[in-house]
């Protein structure tokens, strides 16, 4: 319908008392830069043994930008945790990612956005492609290939390790909960906000109860706007069974405030960084950003050093078209999953130790 009209009527309901709050429920996109590499043969040998950490994962070890991970994997490795990765889901056979991947749920309520027959949500959390055609989105849009973000993300956090393949995860011997909530064109908040409430144990109607509740919920993505009630509502949820929630900054170049989900409360908020240590070109930024990660300077710093390198596909479209593989992205979108996995490492730690794990609260701080 025309704007006025849209907003004529959000207005009507929520002049109804027997509402509780109505909003527009807008579509979210992943928080990745415009930027990609694909992976450069190499015949060195690197340690640890999997195949390409030690040339391409600077993230994890550069000494001035990366996040120090050797260090970390002497107390930590992520025993025990659960990270819900909330994205386009997963290629559930990829050989680097297979084994540390819970069967998840797909939360998307809209067929064109799946590309699944129904409207219906179902369990697991296959990644069908989010490739796109001219037009497919709004009439100037420009069609994309394929983005397997959520691999590539979740590749991140727990990509197998020690396996003398590929790379490693930084929270490797945590598990992955796929929540598939982005597909072609992006993802509606009604979606989003509902697995939040489900990944971390919350109650959603139709959909069974997960038998994996997340320590932490991480999201690539975000949109124009402020933080709407449904999605801080799902965020409240969410930190009172005791999930943290981490959230891209965005990749605007701009003040973070104006970005949702990273102007809600409740959230850590993440911005991106160079393997300079330096703040990336595309990060947002301003005091709604908590802390920021590795998420790659592109050009600027060469390849691979201007990309964060995780698991993805060569296809541009269907999971079936190509084969599982590994890539770089630069965004926002690859510092979140480095800040979600830190805290599985920390929480894990703390189990192992006979300790409490940290509040949401806590680790906010």
């Amino acid at each position: 319908v025309p704007e006025a009209q849209l907003q004529q009527l959000v207005r009507e309901l929520r002049a109804d008392p027997a509402v509780e709050y109505a909003q527009v429920d807008h579509m979210r996109r992943i928080d990745d830069a415009p930027m990609r590499k694909v992976l450069a043969a190499t015949t060195e040998a690197f340690t640890p043994n999997d195949q390409y950490y030690s040339q391409y994962q600077w993230h994890f070890h550069n000494a001035v930008g990366g996040v120090n991970a050797p260090e970390a994997w002497d107390i930590s490795k992520g025993d025990g945790a659960v990270v819900a990765v909330l994205d386009t889901g997963v290629l559930l056979n990829h050989p680097d990612l297979q084994a540390n991947l819970l069967e998840g749920y797909d939360f998307i309520t809209d067929a064109f956005v799946s590309r699944r027959p129904t409207d219906e949500r179902v369990p697991g959390a296959k990644d069908y492609g989010d490739w796109t055609l001219d037009a497919d989105c709004s009439a100037d849009w420009v069609g994309e290939p394929s983005s397997w973000h959520g691999t590539h993300t979740s590749g991140t956090v727990a990509e197998v390790s020690n396996n003398s393949i590929g790379m490693a995860g930084l929270a490797h011997n945590a598990k992955v909960l796929p929540v598939r909530v982005l597909g072609r064109c992006g993802g509606y908040d009604s979606d989003i906000s509902d697995a939040i409430i489900w990944a971390s144990g919350g109650t959603v109607d139709g959909v069974p109860a997960n038998a994996n509740p997340a320590e932490v919920v991480s999201l690539s993505l975000s949109g124009p706007g402020a933080c709407d009630a449904a999605t801080q509502d799902a965020i409240n949820g969410a930190n009172s069974r005791g999930t943290t929630v981490v959230v891209s900054a965005g990749n605007q170049a701009a003040d973070a405030s104006t970005r949702s989900p990273a102007n809600c409360d409740g959230v850590i908020t993440v911005g991106a960084t160079r393997v300079t240590g330096g703040i990336a070109y595309y990060s947002n930024y301003g005091t709604t950003v908590d802390l920021s990660a590795p998420g790659g300077g592109g050009s600027v710093d060469g390849n691979p050093n201007g990309y964060v390198w995780s698991t993805g596909s060569d296809s541009e479209t269907t999971p079936e078209a190509g084969e599982a593989t590994y890539f770089g992205l630069g965004g926002t979108s690859m510092s979140a999953p480095h800040v979600a996995a830190t805290v599985a490492l920390v929480q894990s730690a703390l189990a192992g130790a006979g300790r409490d794990p940290l509040t949401p609260a806590s680790a906010l701080c």
